[in-house]
């Protein structure tokens, strides 16, 4: 389906949000197949039910950071499984791992759960949103909130104490994370949103498998840890 871009959002040269005039039902952890005309079909969460945020990484990227209002591309979704929604929440973030759950966040608060945010990035320019409340912040190189990284936030939190846990970010991060969960946390507390290359978007081109056999882009994104363990 065609879509007009309605607005672009720059959040520094390399990450923006990308408005679209059309509202594909999505829920938070759910993603589309995105297409800029004269570049490849890739993969983006909704970070809202009518936006993208994207991190320019490769050729259809910049493409689309850098798209004007008024411009057209074409969107399948939404597709995938989405988040379970639960109230007293913790939400663990690292860089561009935040749109789908930014997206999660809005509709915790909408439903009146509690929920706790721990973000992080390399730099303040990568923090793409500074605005959640009851929010622990991190820099690596200190330019913003705590010097130092995501897991330094998580191993001084008490994450029992919440009802559901939920983890974006790049792989290396969500190993680290399920290295701290699985000597607290029971495995179905923890809800991690997977990133994989994704082709076909529908589970038939097998190009998301993961080692279980479960697709990235059908069974997934988001998993129960319990269903990651061979991932990690």
């Amino acid at each position: 389906m065609l879509v007009k871009v309605v607005k672009v959002e720059k959040h520094s040269k390399d990450i923006a949000t990308i408005h679209i005039n059309a509202n594909f039902n999505a829920l938070p952890g759910q993603f589309a197949m995105v297409y800029v005309p004269g570049y490849e079909e890739i993969p983006l969460s909704f970070s809202s039910e009518k936006t993208f945020t994207v991190k320019a990484v490769g050729e259809t990227t910049r493409a689309l950071v850098e798209i004007k209002a008024g411009e057209w591309i074409g969107v399948r979704g939404a597709f995938g499984r989405a988040f379970r929604l639960k109230d007293n929440a913790l939400i663990i973030a690292g860089g561009i791992g935040m749109a789908p759950l930014r997206f999660l966040y809005m509709k915790l608060l909408n439903n009146n759960y509690k929920v706790r945010v721990i973000y992080g990035a390399k730099s303040v320019d990568e923090l793409i949103w500074r605005d959640f409340e009851n929010a622990s912040y991190a820099t690596e190189d200190g330019s913003f909130g705590f010097e130092g990284t995501v897991v330094d936030l998580v191993e001084q939190e008490v994450l029992e104490k919440y009802s559901a846990i939920y983890c974006c970010g790049k792989s290396e991060l969500l190993k680290k994370l399920y290295r701290i969960f699985e000597k607290r946390l029971k495995p179905d507390t923890i809800q991690f949103s997977l990133e994989k290359y994704i082709r076909c978007g529908i589970g038939i081109c097998g190009s998301c498998v993961l080692k279980n056999g479960l697709r990235v882009c059908k069974d997934g994104p988001v998993f129960s840890m319990s269903e990651v363990q061979s991932e990690f």
